[in-house]
């Protein structure tokens, strides 16, 4: 029987223990309109045994409220030990599940718990894992279990995408330099969407301007200043990606603009994302930019905007040297001529960047 037992213990801490343990709430996003009920999943990605779990799921009170919970598919046919729904504080909900009957458990993956909740305002907002415990078949808790918040973008007719590009200036092993970040203005340089936040967040390098086109050669339909991060990804300010409402979903052409870097376009029109897990587009592969130039390669397979256009022309040429480099240079600030995003205009910024790059041309199309 001590041999059973034993053999019973290694069995399960073996079964609980393959490869890591992920859960997930979806769908993430979750898109839904104000004054509506939605609910999410706390679901178990993984091939784990468990017999049950407990999650803590913070969120803003101002942006949803907690409705009710139910416990997943998962988890049907058992008598359960117990099942908690109950705010802990207004922007807190616990909800604990544990399989009854001794020495059952259930392998994922699988829904977990259903969570319902309603959308107070439009605007943005992320369901958090404040805490998670999934337990195994002796309801000991399994360590190193990772969580995936999930977003719910509360609004009419939503469309997003996770688009991601380089810029040459700031460049560096996989990731930009945030260097002149303490420089950066609270308002957007470009005329376009000239918007004013209360601060830049320490990951930002620099603004961008975001157009989307229904046509190749088309005037923008949309205009939007975004942030680039130092992982690549462009985000609207106040959002983790790039999310319209009241858009369309596209197809769009997408084109990235920067101050003093050649502008690129998407290759092909792209579809935004209205329901489901959003698309990426990654500009930083050669194939994704329109005419496969304004670009330098940064690294084997990885292209990013050319640094040098000063005047926004959409070529490094002299003019950029004697009308913006040769005046700016030895300023320290937010210059058009600081082609390496350091907050310094100085000898490197002619010799690394612009010389190296004269008579390089942008392929975004004229709009017509």
């Amino acid at each position: 029987m001590y041999c059973r037992l034993a053999l019973a213990l290694i069995l399960a801490c073996l079964a609980s223990g393959l490869g890591a343990q992920v859960v997930s709430i979806t769908p993430n996003p979750q898109t839904v309109e104000a004054q509506q009920n939605f609910t999410v999943t706390v679901h178990l990605d993984t091939a784990t045994e468990v017999r049950g779990s407990t999650s803590w799921i913070t969120y803003d009170p101002g942006k949803v409220t907690f409705v009710s919970a139910a416990r997943g598919s998962l988890l049907d046919g058992f008598p359960m030990y117990w099942f908690i729904a109950a705010p802990e504080t207004p922007d807190r909900v616990r909800i604990s599940s544990q399989i009854l009957q001794a020495g059952a458990s259930v392998f994922g993956p699988g829904d977990l718990i259903y969570i319902t909740f309603t959308a107070v305002e439009e605007g943005f907002t992320t369901l958090e894992f404040y805490d998670l415990q999934l337990y195994d078949l002796l309801g000991n808790v399994i360590p190193d279990v990772t969580t995936n918040n999930g977003d719910v973008i509360i609004g009419p007719s939503p469309a997003y995408l996770k688009a991601k590009c380089w810029l040459q200036g700031a460049y560096s092993n996989g990731s930009m330099h945030t260097l002149q970040n303490n420089v950066i203005p609270l308002t957007s340089p470009y005329a376009a969407d000239p918007v004013t936040v209360d601060s830049i967040p320490e990951d930002v390098v620099d603004w961008c301007l975001l157009e989307l086109r229904s046509t190749h050669n088309g005037q923008p339909t949309v205009c939007k200043s975004v942030w680039l991060g130092s992982d690549g990804w462009l985000r609207l300010p106040d959002k983790p990606y790039l999310i319209l409402m009241d858009s369309s979903a596209g197809p769009w052409y997408v084109v990235v603009r920067h101050r003093n870097h050649l502008a690129v376009m998407s290759s092909s029109a792209v579809y935004f994302g209205s329901s489901g897990s959003p698309p990426i587009l990654d500009l930083g592969d050669i194939t994704s930019i329109y005419g496969g130039g304004g670009v330098k390669e940064v690294e084997t397979g990885i292209v990013a905007l050319a640094a040098g256009d000063a005047n926004r022309d959409g070529v490094v040429a002299p003019v950029d040297r004697m009308s913006y480099w040769r005046p700016q240079s030895g300023l320290s600030g937010y210059y058009s001529a600081d082609f390496d995003l350091d907050g310094f205009v100085a000898p490197r910024d002619l010799n690394s960047m612009w010389r190296t790059n004269t008579g390089l041309l942008s392929t975004v199309p004229a709009s017509r």
